[in-house]
């Protein structure tokens, strides 16, 4: 009886959140994390990666926008839904379809059973970008203003290169031209500026 209490508890009390968390109220639901077996309360309204990095679970991630696509995981039980009810850009329908969610979008509507990607080794940091200028070249493709969500890429400059993708995993890799602080000039030839949501790298050659 007294477990029971205490789930009912748990299922409708405040959430009071650590530092750097939204103090929300409402429904707190179970979220269980493999591997590991780790076991978090996380609010309705809060993104499952939020929690997790507060509890002290360095799950992989980097943008936070939805765009990297570094967070996604496999949902194994459980609803969850998006802000606005809309997929983020980073994700694609056939992925959500196969129980893929973005982490630090991904708000829980019950308790989650979700599996989590190992944290990357020595792979290529992967970064968030939004487009925020294009201009067409004279030689054919196009000019490309990127914006780095979060932290700007180490290591990019002129004369390296840099892979940028789209939602769906098309990938192209380009030149880097010019930096600026967040933001990295580059020149695409085959991927449509608009469609692209992340870049990693950055590389020394073409391929």
């Amino acid at each position: 009886m007294l477990a029971s209490r205490r789930d009912d508890y748990n299922h409708s009390r405040t959430a009071e959140q650590d530092e750097g968390r939204l103090r929300l109220t409402g429904p707190v639901f179970k979220v269980h994390i493999e591997p590991g077996g780790h076991e978090l309360l996380v609010a309705g309204g809060e993104n499952i990666l939020a929690a997790a990095l507060a509890a002290g679970l360095p799950l992989p991630h980097s943008c936070r926008a939805g765009r990297c696509a570094s967070c996604k995981a496999k949902l194994l039980a459980g609803e969850i839904t998006y802000p606005g009810d809309s997929l983020p850009p980073g994700i694609v329908a056939a992925e959500a379809a196969r129980g893929e969610v973005l982490l630090c979008q991904a708000r829980p509507r019950s308790d989650l059973r979700i599996a989590t990607r190992a944290a990357p080794g020595a792979q290529q940091p992967v970064s968030g970008v939004t487009v925020e200028r294009t201009e067409m070249l004279s030689t054919g493709g196009q000019r490309v203003t990127l914006k780095f969500l979060g932290a700007a890429m180490p290591g990019v400059r002129p004369g390296r290169f840099i892979d940028v993708e789209t939602a769906s995993g098309e990938r192209e890799r380009v030149p880097v031209v010019a930096v600026s602080g967040e933001y990295v000039d580059i020149e695409a030839l085959e991927l449509a500026p608009h469609s692209l949501v992340r870049a990693r790298g950055p590389f020394d050659s073409p391929r």
